[in-house]
């Protein structure tokens, strides 16, 4: 069979036509493209297990990459939890809330609005403005901290003003976020300006 083959083969004679016909017709035609062969299954797993570890990731890293809110909700507000009430008075501010909520009378610019706030029976809110500046004082029952102040400030300190101990917070000596417990209430001050630790004993000094 192979000499057979071998023979018929040396018999064939490729003109100089023939070889033009056969070069252009492989040039003229379509390149096919090349099968893709399927992707086994245990490689199909890997790569599903890889893309929903980059899920997972994505989902850890991205929070801690966002910036921290400064004083815009107290907490549980975010998820509607407390109901929000605007009120007309510190004394209506105070039988919503079902406490007295003191008052910030010594501030260091001059107050042209104020704004009270009570949500739900929990925690009562006083917003001063004036001067392009605003405090905000916050009361609630109990040991959480009422801010909603979450950024990480590079200088605390505590100030002693009679029986309270308060911690202030801000960067390079000037403060802006007041924190302290008094008698089952937590108590915060944050300030859009930044203060000097004498500054604060004086807006804190007026509160009562």
């Amino acid at each position: 069979m192979r000499e057979a083959y071998k023979e018929t083969m040396d018999r064939i004679v490729v003109t100089e036509k023939m070889r033009d016909r056969i070069l252009h017709r492989i040039c003229s035609e379509e390149p096919l493209e090349p099968k893709k062969s399927p992707m086994p299954r245990w490689t199909r797993g890997m790569a599903a297990a890889a893309c929903l570890a980059l899920l997972v990731a994505g989902a850890v890293t991205i929070p801690n990459l966002l910036p921290r809110p400064q004083t815009e909700n107290p907490p549980g507000i975010q998820t509607g939890i407390w109901e929000r009430k605007e009120a007309a008075s510190l004394e209506e501010l105070s039988r919503l809330v079902g406490f007295e909520v003191e008052e910030a009378a010594d501030l260091p610019f001059q107050v042209t609005e104020t704004l009270y706030m009570a949500y739900g029976s929990e925690l009562a809110e006083v917003r001063y403005s004036g001067e392009g500046e605003s405090v905000v004082f916050r009361k609630t029952v109990g040991d959480t901290d009422p801010s909603g102040d979450y950024t990480a400030y590079s200088d605390c300190q505590l100030l002693e003003l009679g029986d309270r101990t308060i911690t202030v917070k801000g960067d390079s000596g000037e403060y802006r976020l007041a924190v302290w417990r008094e008698e089952g209430y937590s108590y915060s001050v944050a300030s859009s300006t930044a203060y000097s630790s004498t500054q604060w004993l004086t807006i804190l000094d007026g509160i009562g």
